[in-house]
């Protein structure tokens, strides 16, 4: 098995989080609908993590060069 690049994990979570979006959109219920956005956004902020993380390390190098 190969590793996964923190880019690819970013893609990742940001792909789940607009599946769980497009799902929640064609909820049936109300309490569907709710748990499924609250699951959106708690992995889209696991991505938005992801995505600091990359461009501080991006920032870091460039204030190394």
């Amino acid at each position: 098995m190969n590793p996964v690049s923190d880019i690819e994990v970013y893609q990742k979570l940001t792909a789940v989080a607009d599946e769980l979006d497009s799902i929640a959109a064609e909820g049936a219920t109300l309490v569907g609908n709710a748990a499924l956005t609250t699951a959106a956004m708690t992995v889209r902020g696991m991505a938005t993590a992801v995505y600091k993380h990359i461009m501080g390390e991006a920032e870091a190098s460039a204030l190394d060069s």
